[in-house]
């Protein structure tokens, strides 16, 4: 098991500050971005200076399905996988997402790296995976996502618009993402990172019209860490997690997670803006091996 730390007084003062600013601002708008409701597994698809960050080789394979009780409902599908390599300095990784929104969809792929940097001394303490107490991780991401919309699918008001584009189509398109992620030991960490930073606007123009998905640059904010106690057997998680994009308000999660007998089993709940719910449960095996399931529930009815 991995040797769990005593918790710094400055560290629960930083983790229960970035909690109430999550809760302070949280607005509700749909974004671009993919989210999932295990904020903490999927951390890096978001943040591309996450890769390497654990130390060790680290995959991912997460499922996520949408209003279940609506036909063609969407969901997201992902393959993930990050590592160090050349001295524990650099982080590479990347993942493959397929996700599909009715009569829109997109599948991609995305290479990742980072470069880790131990800051405030190569001769200080170091954690028991053999990395820094303090670092400090610098990130790039670039992807290649194809876009898909079948037109003859869309739900129109006018449907003899001579303008309205009903063929089906499919865009090729690059993007980059950028991060920087800072982890104090198992305590605490802070990340931000900008996705879909080149906005590229998808166009798909037929015979029959044209039609434009706009894409933007958003900013994403993690924050969180570890609060053990009872010698390591048990510990809380914070978690704070904030999504904005330009002429939207801000979106976000906050969340607390119990995890039991050294971290093997875990239960938690977060809150998100856009009126969600979340409750997660799950189990870890010696660090090599984890399984974990969430469940979303709109807390407000459909209109």
């Amino acid at each position: 098991m991995k040797k769990e730390y005593k918790v710094q007084h400055y560290t629960f003062k930083a983790l229960a500050t970035a909690c109430l600013m999550a809760a302070f601002v949280l607005g509700a708008q749909a974004q671009q971005v993919e989210e999932f409701a295990l904020v903490r597994e999927n951390a890096f698809v978001l943040n591309p200076a996450m890769a390497g960050t654990n130390g060790w080789i680290h995959g991912t394979a997460t499922f996520r399905k949408q209003f279940t009780q609506l036909d063609q409902s969407p969901y997201t599908a992902m393959l993930a996988m990050d590592g160090q390599i050349f001295g524990k300095n650099i982080g590479v990784g990347g993942y493959l997402i397929h996700d599909q929104t009715g009569p829109t969809g997109k599948s991609g792929i995305t290479v990742s790296a980072a470069y880790n940097l131990k800051i405030f001394g190569k001769h200080e303490a170091r954690a028991s995976n053999g990395t820094s107490k303090h670092n400090l991780s610098f990130g790039l991401a670039i992807s290649a996502v194809q876009y898909r919309l079948r037109g003859d699918q869309l739900d129109v008001n006018d449907a003899n618009d001579p303008g309205l584009y009903t063929s089906k189509g499919n865009k090729i398109f690059p993007d980059l993402s950028i991060g920087i992620y800072y982890r104090y030991k198992k305590n605490f960490y802070f990340g931000v990172s900008s996705p879909q930073l080149m906005g590229l606007n998808v166009n798909y123009r037929g015979d029959d019209g044209l039609a434009t998905i706009r894409k933007v640059q958003h900013l994403n904010v993690l924050i969180g860490g570890s609060i053990p106690f009872a010698k390591g057997k048990f510990s809380l998680d914070p978690v704070a997690a904030l999504r904005w994009v330009k002429n939207a308000p801000l979106q976000g999660d906050i969340g607390l997670r119990f995890n039991m007998l050294h971290r093997i089993f875990f239960i938690g709940a977060n809150y998100r803006s856009i009126s969600y719910a979340v409750v997660e449960a799950g189990f870890r095996w010696k660090e090599v091996f984890s399984l974990a399931y969430a469940y979303q529930h709109n807390v407000t009815k459909y209109t």
